[in-house]
């Protein structure tokens, strides 16, 4: 693609990461654990799993706001929870890292737009049982009309930050990720922001939801208990599903005049979003890969971009047979007539974080940044035995050191939907 024929002020980059994750709250932990394979999944000690068929997940167990909200007032911080503080400090971290001081641009012109698929339900746990086994009514009072809202911890996060632009919570399953960062491109685009932040949050580790996904009917949780690291194994013959994990991502997404003008470090940029309702089945992907390999052929004309033109597929691979298989077949029509030294490699980085569903396409795209930035691609670990459906170049021989100029990060989700995001390399 010829870029110099784009016009400049309508292009979009991504300066700013900022993760909250389990024992991950750096761009450098983050980068080190996706490129060294770190899996962050372990025992679960929130609660007692005796009973239950998951024992493992990924526990954001040492996070203390504190040190990353500094100056954020006790009186105000004693009625937030914990999806506030991680959210929060996941959007301080990205504006730093983007290394744009507070109020630097004109507020108006700075939204954040965030992702999550269940927010507060952490809270409705909490407070129900406070006020059935303490008798304690007070947990419902004046406040809680604000923090049982989902869209709490994104406004919250909005007036700390002084965002004045447009802010909204938007909740699409896995896709929603995807989404934020499409409402975010767009807005730039269109002139409406020079700065806007994309996030995803989720706290799903709590007994009632992972007792729905545990469902033996529904196979997509991994029933792994020995060994934790191990409990996601996509694209594997043994895979036996996914497991859940917790935290919140933020992406500092700007117009890249404004970022080349302050002379800022840019990770990647957006070339185009696209995303689509295969109102199909409710529950589980097109099976037969031809409606998500025509998503990607609209992706491709969208970009600029021709098929051969991409080297990496940051896959949603969350090690459960139908979307590994969906996955693969979507692929493989995409890619048909072609020989398979022509494909380029599909990976996946559940295996480290665990699913996040809310902030899984956020999640997934800055890992997707920081390949195509630091050219090096990271490895699919616990990837032994490749199941014949996903026959494709996976990376599994730890963290591949090539030539990466495009790539794709996809995701789907329960609901029909699906959505997949293009980005380039800066120039090299």
């Amino acid at each position: 693609m010829d870029k110099s024929k784009s016009n400049k002020n309508s292009r979009v980059v991504i300066t700013g990461i900022g993760v909250m994750l389990p024992n991950t709250f750096s761009v450098e932990e983050f980068w080190k654990n996706l490129s060294e394979g770190n899996s962050q999944i372990d025992t679960i000690t929130r609660f007692s799993t005796e009973n239950m068929p998951v024992k493992v997940a990924a526990e954001m167990n040492d996070f203390n706001w504190k040190r990353f909200l500094p100056d954020l007032s006790e009186k105000h911080a004693k009625n937030y929870n914990r999806e506030t503080f991680a959210l929060m400090a996941a959007m301080e971290e990205a504006r730093r890292d983007a290394k744009l001081e507070k109020d630097s641009v004109d507020p108006s012109k700075v939204g954040f737009i965030d992702s999550s698929s269940r927010a507060s339900l952490a809270w409705w746990e909490h407070a129900w049982k406070l006020y059935h086994e303490q008798q304690n009514s007070n947990v419902f009072d004046r406040y809680s009309v604000l923090t049982s809202m989902a869209s709490n911890p994104t406004n919250l996060t909005a007036i700390y930050a002084n965002i004045q632009g447009f802010v909204t919570t938007i909740t699409a399953a896995c896709v929603g990720g995807h989404h934020a960062i499409s409402l975010c491109y767009q807005a730039i685009r269109k002139g409406r922001a020079e700065v806007m932040y994309a996030g995803g949050h989720e706290f799903p580790l709590i007994k009632p939801l992972m007792m729905m996904y545990s469902d033996p009917a529904s196979s997509v949780m991994s029933s792994e208990k020995n060994n934790p690291k191990a409990a996601v194994k996509p694209y594997d013959k043994n895979r036996d599903g996914f497991i859940l994990g917790e935290g919140a991502a933020v992406l500092c997404m700007e117009r890249m005049d404004h970022a080349m003008a302050r002379g800022a470090k840019i990770y990647a940029e957006v070339l185009g979003t696209f995303s689509y309702n295969e109102a199909d089945h409710a529950m589980r992907m097109d099976l037969t890969g031809k409606k998500a390999a025509s998503g990607l052929n609209r992706l491709l004309k969208i970009s600029g971009l021709r098929l051969g033109d991409i080297d990496y597929f940051c896959g949603h691979g969350t090690a459960t047979i139908n979307n590994d298989m969906a996955e693969s077949r979507a692929l493989k029509v995409l890619y048909n007539g072609l020989a398979k030294n022509k494909w380029a490699p599909l990976g996946s980085i559940k295996p480290i974080f665990g699913h996040t569903f809310g902030a899984a396409g956020i999640i997934n795209v800055a890992a997707t940044a920081l390949m195509l930035e630091k050219q090096t691609a990271c490895p699919t670990i616990n990837l032994k035995e490749v199941d014949p459906e996903c026959d494709h170049d996976h990376i599994t021989e730890g963290a591949r050191k090539v030539r990466l100029r495009n790539a794709i990060s996809m995701a789907f989700a329960i609901g029909s939907q699906s959505s997949f995001v293009s980005l380039t390399a800066p120039d090299l």
